[in-house]
């Protein structure tokens, strides 16, 4: 498990974005930014599907389960940007974000964040990274993590894969850096997306077909 180290002095002052506002806590002055994913393309040749999708909290190690956002210097090794923060901690961030997708995506019978759908799928992530990384004076969004689906009322998986998406950012000040997270999850949710309502679609076909 990796864990946060000194904090990361970044190296332009922090600026406000649109999805961002400035918050006043006891430890000073921070900026809390909300990540937003584009509008979906139009599309004509997506099939719908009838079945419902649960997408669970996704789980993550203790440096990163947190709203603070971090960079990887060095390989192996966490930081913190002291004046920033996500809107929420890494889990919650990205299982809203994954929902939006699917939801933006319109073709789901139905999906849900947590309890009170009955679903016949349920979507678990694993994250393994959600930083910026910085290579020789150059940073990046990095995210990478592994999808299971499983059968929700069977509780057998179903397919497991895993994803990733980097992005470069123009420096390497966290108001940089946001911009290419945005970029990233707009890579890799689309591809979680298809690949979801692919294996769902494939699984329940199975499940239906006579032996």
């Amino acid at each position: 498990m990796m864990r946060a180290s000194r904090p990361f002095l970044a190296l332009a002052a922090v600026a406000l974005l649109g999805g961002c506002a400035a918050l006043s806590g006891k430890h000073g002055s921070f900026t809390v930014y909300a990540p937003r994913l584009a509008a979906p393309a139009a599309t004509t040749s997506a099939t719908p599907v009838d079945w419902q999708l649960v997408v669970e909290t996704p789980r993550t190690s203790a440096a990163l389960d947190t709203p603070r956002i971090t960079v990887a210097p060095t390989p192996g090794v966490l930081e913190v940007y002291p004046e920033a923060r996500w809107r929420d901690p890494v889990p919650q961030l990205l299982r809203s974000l994954v929902v939006q997708a699917f939801d933006d995506s319109g073709r789901l019978g139905g999906v849900s964040g947590g309890d009170g759908l009955s679903a016949e799928y349920a979507l678990a992530i694993e994250v393994r990274d959600f930083q910026a990384e910085l290579d020789g004076g150059a940073a990046r969004a990095a995210i990478r993590f592994n999808a299971k689906l499983f059968d929700h009322r069977a509780n057998r998986i179903v397919a497991t894969r895993a994803f990733e998406a980097t992005s470069p950012a123009a420096t390497s000040d966290v108001a940089s850096v946001v911009p290419a997270f945005e970029t990233a999850l707009g890579d890799v949710l689309p591809s979680l997306v298809e690949w979801t309502l692919t294996e769902g679609s494939r699984h329940r076909g199975a499940k239906s077909s006579p032996p």
